[in-house]
């Protein structure tokens, strides 16, 4: 099976769940105690993955990835859990997902986490560089799951293998990094406040001449205070319920006689502010009713926009609108 997860505000996780040699991954055995059993030279065999892996990248044309101490760590619980537990899924009997584990191995739940997973039964005990080869194979074979490895935006590698005495053999991959663009279909070019700002007025402006109403212009100072809303620094933990208060983001002279703010995050969406994600906030907001009377509203005539990236996956999106200026 292959997942794909980022952590957002505002969409739902997307993921993909595919079986791996599924006449054996979905055989149903007796549930009888599992006792994990440590494979000899598991760094060794982590090693010989991340070769296999970065082979694979390097041949698509992808940067290669370093080993991450959190993603070893979750993919080696996961891989014990589910031998220990007899199951075989992305989520635990509780529910807990990639990313819950790779959280709790010390991981940001601002990077983009994905996951393969490989059952096989009545397989060798040992586990050797044939059995990593073995299941590196049978991931490259499914889309899905060649998808995870080759995909753009991740940095960091994890492997985990748990076998028991029956030959019952579970592998996990577990990949994170900064994630890359949500929005747009070609390639995201990066751009600053003033130019996101003009691109969203464009965008609300068309959308607004469907409805029959005026357009939008972007504003310098409501630009300047859109940035003052976000926080400097690591954003990971910063909630939009925590953002600077606006009256506060304002210069001291702005008069304005109606001013609405609107705001969003995302998580594993890449490390720079592009136009992509600007097409992708508006159109997130667009699909929430309350978010897109405020884009729609004709006494609102300005816009200053920013999307704040953390440098580590996290952004968070402010876009403040302004009527009735003096």
């Amino acid at each position: 099976m292959a997942l794909f997860q980022r952590h957002d505000r505002i969409e739902t996780m997307p993921h993909a769940n595919i079986p791996l040699l599924a006449a054996c991954c979905l055989l149903a055995g007796l549930a009888l105690p599992a006792h994990s059993r440590v494979p000899d030279g598991l760094e060794a065999l982590r090693d010989y993955s991340l070769e296999l892996v970065n082979r694979a990248r390097r041949d698509a044309g992808r940067s290669p990835l370093e080993l991450g101490a959190e993603l070893d760590k979750a993919a080696q619980a996961h891989a014990d859990d589910m031998l220990e537990r007899d199951y075989y899924s992305h989520a635990s009997p509780e529910g807990g997902t990639v990313m819950d584990r790779y959280v709790e191995g010390g991981g940001s739940k601002g990077r983009l986490v994905a996951e393969n997973i490989a059952l096989c039964r009545n397989c060798s005990v040992q586990v050797d560089r044939q059995g990593v080869e073995e299941l590196h194979k049978g991931w490259m074979q499914s889309p899905e799951h060649r998808e995870n490895i080759l995909a753009e935006g991740l940095s960091k590698y994890g492997f985990g293998v748990a076998v028991d005495e029956d030959g019952r053999r579970y592998g996990v991959q577990t990949f994170a990094g900064p994630g890359t663009p949500r929005g747009g279909d070609g390639e995201a070019i990066a751009i600053g406040a003033q130019e996101q700002s003009e691109l969203i007025a464009r965008l609300i402006s068309e959308a607004r001449r469907d409805s029959g109403l005026g357009p939008v212009s972007a504003d310098l100072s409501l630009v300047d205070a859109a940035r003052r809303v976000v926080p400097e620094g690591d954003l990971t933990e910063v909630s939009l319920d925590e953002l600077n208060p606006l009256r506060d983001s304002l210069p001291a002279d702005a008069v304005w006689r109606r001013l609405q703010m609107i705001a969003g995050s995302c998580g594993g969406c890449g490390v720079e502010a592009t136009d992509a994600d600007v097409r992708y906030f508006f159109d997130r907001w667009s699909e929430s009713g309350n978010y897109r009377d405020i884009l729609l509203d004709p006494d609102l005539g300005r816009i200053g926009m920013t999307v704040q990236p953390d440098g580590r996956g996290r952004k968070i999106a402010v876009a403040v609108m302004a009527g009735g200026g003096a």
